[in-house]
């Protein structure tokens, strides 16, 4: 019933399926060696390298003893930009739908044990477009893509440093269909510790828009970080 959507946070709305052509997008990364130049909160370290030709993804690892022949569920968007799963064997075939984006990477079934055990790396076009550390299990990394036909709205950002130094964090998006350039959408300053920012009044971001969030330090840390979405879908066609 109605009421019922209204008497619930809009969140969990959304997360039980009431709030129609609505979504939730959770993201959160890592970085275990942030130096003083501005690189992607992954798992990747350095900078991330969103591709510009959609190809076939190939999943590895560094461990192939352990962990081929295990598989591995990819998330991210096919050659129009439309959301796309696929899950690969590690070790084996590419995959049949030919990937523009990849935005997370989970294990499924593990080889050895009940996780990875070595470095799982999704590829694409021989491009590095995931990864998963030993015994995540899961990506950390902070990308995304909008799909298109939705509309994002940023409400939350988060970041946490391992150590008492002082830290820029920046999220920066491009639009694939307006140009070739990053512009800044959110910025924050802050010494060590943990710091949340809440967007009482959402920032838009349109379809086909890619989303970074970057960070740099005073002296090299470890800094985790995420973002959260809700996309709406506003193309029914």
């Amino acid at each position: 019933m109605i009421s019922n959507v209204f008497n619930i946070p809009f969140g969990v709305s959304i997360q039980r399926g009431d709030a129609n052509n609505f979504q939730a997008i959770q993201k959160f990364g890592y970085n275990s060696s942030v130096g003083s130049s501005f690189e992607t909160i992954w798992d990747g370290g350095g900078d991330y390298t969103f591709i510009t030709s959609a190809g076939t993804a190939t999943a590895t690892s560094s461990d192939t003893s352990s962990d081929n022949n295990g598989t591995v569920e990819i998330q991210g968007l096919n050659s129009d930009f439309d959301l796309a799963t696929e899950i690969l064997t590690i070790g084996g075939s590419a995959s049949t739908t030919s990937f523009i984006r990849v935005f997370r990477a989970k294990m499924v079934n593990a080889n050895t044990g009940n996780a990875n055990v070595g470095t799982i790396t999704i590829t694409v076009s021989s491009t590095n477009v995931a990864q998963i550390q030993p015994t995540y299990g899961q990506t950390l990394m902070c990308v995304y893509s909008i799909p298109r036909k939705f509309r994002a709205y940023l409400v939350q950002l988060d970041v946490g440093s391992s150590k008492d130094l002082e830290n820029e964090i920046l999220l920066r998006i491009k639009e694939i269909d307006n140009g070739n350039a990053w512009n800044t959408r959110s910025f924050i300053t802050t010494r060590g510790g943990f710091l949340e920012k809440n967007f009482h009044v959402p920032e838009i971001i349109e379809a086909k828009t890619d989303i970074e969030l970057r960070a740099k330090a005073s002296a090299t840390s470890s800094i985790s970080g995420g973002f959260e979405l809700i996309l709406e879908k506003v193309d029914q066609s």
